[in-house]
C-alpha cells in the first residue's frame, strides 16, 4: 500500500473489454480484479482472484461489498463499476464528497426511491427472479421495515473500510444477497437501517455527471429469458408480466407462448444485451407489429440498451398462440464505437433518457419512439430531459423527506 486511496473494480466471467484509466493520479492506487485470465490492462494492477464455492455473479459482488485484504487496508475506498471511467481527479471527487466523519458517501438512486417500485423494475428487466423479489417483500414486511428511506445506485460509492458499521453492513449486505438474490441496490438500505450507518447522499445522477462516463458491456452470452406484457408496459404492474426461457438454436431464437390474459396491446420483451443487432425477424400469422427501442444504422436495427420490445398491436384473447424467431448477432467493439461517432456521443444516454421518460411520464411512446437524424436526436434528448426534470422537481419534497429519514 503506497497511498491512503485507492479506487477498485471487478470483472467477472466472460467479458472483455477493459476501460482503461484516462487519468492515473498520484496519490491513488488502482486495483482491478478478476477471474478472467485473459484481462490484462495497461493502466490498472489487475489481480487475479477466484473462489471455488462462488460463481461469477456472487465472486464480484463479494469483492464489491466486503473488498478483499488489499482494499481494506486503505483509509479511503473508491468502488467502480467496470463500465465507469473517471473523466476528472478521483482525489477532487473525494475531497469534495468525504468528510472526516463520512464513513459511507453514494449516489441517490436517479428513478425510484421506493423498495417496491425498484422490485417491480428488477423483475421487469429481468434483475431476479418474481420468486426472490415476493420472498424479500415478504420478509421486509414482516420486519415492519419502512419502504421511505430512499434507495441507492451502487455504481460507485465511496467508504472507509476500517470503519466497523461500514464492515458490519458491508458482511450483511453481502449476506442478505446470498439469501436473498441478485439485486443489490434491494438489500442495501436495508442493511444500513438495522446497522445504523450514515449516508452521505450525492445529489447528482450517477449517468449524469461531469465526474465520469460509463458505457455498457459487451457481452458474449445472450440472455436465456424473454418477457410477456398484457397491456400498457408503461403502467407497469408485475401481476401482468410473464417470463418465458427462449428455445435457441445456431443463433435463432424462437419465442412461442400461449396468451394467458385478453389484451389490446402486448409487449415482448426480448431481454437482449446491449449493443445487440436483431436480423431476420418474423412474427407468425400476424401483420401489426412493430420493434421498439432501436436505433437504425446502415440498414441495421441495433438494441444500445437492455429494453427493446416487439409490440404486438392486435387484440389478443385468452389462448391465442403466438410464434416468433429472430437472430441477434453482438456488434463489435469497432462498431459501436462507429455509431456513436457517427451519431453523437450522447446517443447512449439519449437511448435511455427517452426510455426512463416514457416510464415515468406516461405519454405518448410515438413521439419518441422514431430517431432519424443527429439533430432530431439532441432535440428529442432535451425534450426528454426536461420533461423528467420537471417530474422530478415536482417530488422534490418527497426527495427531501426521504434523505432526512435515510440520514436519521
Amino acid at each position: 500500500m503506497k497511498n491512503k486511496i485507492c479506487v477498485y473494480t471487478c470483472m467477472t466471467g466472460d467479458y472483455d473489454n477493459v476501460r482503461e484509466i484516462l487519468n492515473k493520479e498520484e496519490g491513488v492506487d488502482y486495483y482491478f480484479f478478476t477471474n478472467n485470465k485473459n484481462i490484462k490492462s495497461n493502466t490498472w494492477q489487475v489481480v487475479y482472484i477466484e473462489d471455488k464455492e462462488l460463481n461469477d455473479f456472487y465472486l464480484s459482488r463479494k469483492i464489491k461489498m466486503i473488498g478483499t485484504d488489499i482494499t481494506n487496508k486503505y483509509d479511503t475506498v473508491v468502488w467502480q463499476d467496470a463500465s465507469v471511467q473517471f473523466k476528472k481527479s478521483v482525489k477532487e471527487f473525494v475531497e469534495k464528497y468525504k468528510r472526516q466523519d463520512n464513513n459511507f458517501v453514494a449516489f441517490k438512486h436517479g428513478e425510484r426511491s421506493s423498495v417496491a417500485e425498484e422490485a417491480n423494475a428488477c423483475f421487469r428487466f429481468f434483475k431476479d427472479s418474481k420468486q426472490n423479489i415476493e420472498k424479500l417483500l415478504k420478509f421486509y414486511k414482516k420486519e415492519n421495515y419502512p419502504d421511505d428511506r430512499g434507495l441507492m445506485e451502487a455504481t460507485v460509492f465511496i467508504k472507509n473500510p476500517k470503519d466497523e458499521k461500514v464492515q458490519e453492513t458491508m458482511k450483511m449486505w453481502f449476506d442478505m444477497l446470498l439469501k436473498f438474490g441478485k439485486r443489490d441496490q434491494l438489500l442495501f438500505p436495508y442493511c444500513a437501517y438495522k446497522t445504523g450507518l450514515k449516508i452521505k447522499w450525492i445529489n447528482e445522477k450517477v449517468f449524469e455527471n461531469n465526474w465520469f462516463d460509463w458505457s455498457n458491456h459487451i457481452q458474449k452470452k445472450y440472455p436465456k429469458e424473454y418477457g410477456v406484457y398484457y397491456g400498457n408496459v408503461y403502467n407497469y404492474n408485475m401481476e401482468n408480466d410473464f417470463h418465458y426461457k427462449y428455445r435457441i438454436k445456431d443463433n435463432k431464437f424462437y419465442i412461442k407462448f400461449t396468451s394467458k390474459k385478453e389484451s389490446d396491446i402486448t409487449y415482448i420483451n426480448i431481454n437482449c444485451n446491449p449493443c445487440t443487432e436483431i436480423k431476420n425477424l418474423k412474427v407468425y400469422g400476424i401483420r401489426n407489429y412493430e420493434i421498439r427501442n432501436s436505433i437504425k444504422y446502415k440498414d441495421k436495427e441495433i438494441f444500445f440498451n437492455t429494453f427493446p420490445f416487439i409490440v404486438i398491436n392486435k387484440k389478443l384473447k385468452v389462448g391465442d398462440k403466438i410464434s416468433i424467431s429472430f437472430e441477434l448477432n453482438t456488434i463489435t467493439e469497432q462498431e459501436k464505437n462507429e455509431i456513436i461517432s457517427q451519431l453523437g456521443d450522447e446517443i447512449i444516454r439519449i437511448n435511455a433518457a427517452k426510455v426512463r421518460f416514457e416510464i415515468i411520464s406516461q405519454q405518448k411512446e410515438e413521439q419518441i419512439i422514431q430517431l432519424s437524424s443527429k439533430n432530431h436526436l439532441k432535440k428529442i434528448y432535451r425534450w426528454a430531459k426536461r420533461k423528467t426534470d420537471k417530474y422530478l422537481k415536482r417530488n422534490k419534497k418527497n426527495n427531501k423527506a426521504i434523505e432526512s429519514n435515510t440520514n436519521k
